[in-house]
């Protein structure tokens, strides 16, 4: 790719793209690619399709260019992708009083996590996720995108998909119901379009929770990642951290409710700055 046709972002708070990326293991998973320095996928943006390539020239520069030309909406996705409109300063404002580690990691640009192109990605791979390994969640979440064509299908694409290719090739089991069923709802319901950005605004959690299959863990690693902190999702993963720290797991909100509506980057920075990232290796 040719990088000296690039564009480029300026952020108004501290930014590193490597704390970013590494805070959680959605770069493990396709159509993402990481070198440590080098944000790669292949992304549809309306009729525009192609590879995006994305990197940091300056501590509050990000600059990105494309294969095919670097039309408007590249911009706005790779704000959502990396979260560069997220304001810290309110949960600076709690960090100085509860946890000054926390406070200079976000300070030395850390906080926030890599999302896909669409709140529709994010949430397949989290069901991916669910009663499996994250080997298996790696090879699901590859399937997907093989059988289309190197790129994260849309809810279209999902239902155009047969029960066959859904559950041969690429290995969903019970997950493939939930996925159908899941992607019938929210586009019907008009809480997604057809290329897998919210409609208006963020789903809420009951809605999430009515779904056939999503439990408390999807519905709020969903949410989460839509920047609504103030819950943590359990798994087991999760819930082996918070024993480690004496803390039962079904305490687990009550444990962190002095953060209020920040209590996952309480528990999940703290976590990160003590090294003890849950990257699913």
């Amino acid at each position: 790719m040719r990088q000296e046709k690039y564009k480029s972002i300026f952020i108004e708070n501290p930014f590193s793209l490597a704390k970013t990326v590494e805070s959680h293991g959605w770069f493990q998973l396709a159509p993402w690619e990481w070198d440590g320095e080098v944000l790669k996928r292949h992304s549809r943006m309306g009729s525009w399709m192609g590879k995006v390539e994305v990197w940091q020239t300056k501590r509050c520069q990000i600059s990105y260019a494309a294969d095919r030309g670097c039309p408007d909406e590249i911009k706005n996705t790779v704000i959502r992708w990396l979260s560069l409109d997220w304001d810290p300063g309110p949960f600076l404002g709690l960090c100085d009083s509860y946890d000054a580690r926390i406070a200079d990691f976000v300070r030395s640009g850390g906080g926030r996590f890599l999302r896909g192109d669409t709140f529709f990605e994010d949430l397949v791979k989290t069901i991916c996720t669910v009663n499996t390994t994250w080997r298996q969640t790696k090879a699901m979440v590859l399937s997907l995108v093989d059988i289309n064509d190197g790129f994260f299908p849309t809810p279209f694409d999902i239902m155009s998909y047969s029960d066959q290719q859904l559950g041969k090739r690429c290995k969903l089991g019970f997950r493939k119901e939930t996925l159908r069923h899941v992607t019938n709802n929210l586009v019907s319901r008009e809480i997604i379009n057809q290329d897998g950005s919210l409609c208006d605004g963020r789903p809420s959690r009951d809605h999430l929770l009515s779904l056939k299959g999503v439990g408390p863990y999807t519905a709020a690693h969903s949410l989460m990642l839509l920047r609504d902190f103030s819950m943590i999702p359990v798994d087991s993963e999760v819930s082996a951290s918070l024993k480690a720290q004496g803390i039962d797991p079904k305490d687990a909100q009550e444990a962190f409710a002095k953060w209020g509506e920040y209590r996952f980057l309480a528990y999940k920075l703290g976590r990160i700055v003590n090294k003890r990232n849950w990257l699913g290796n």
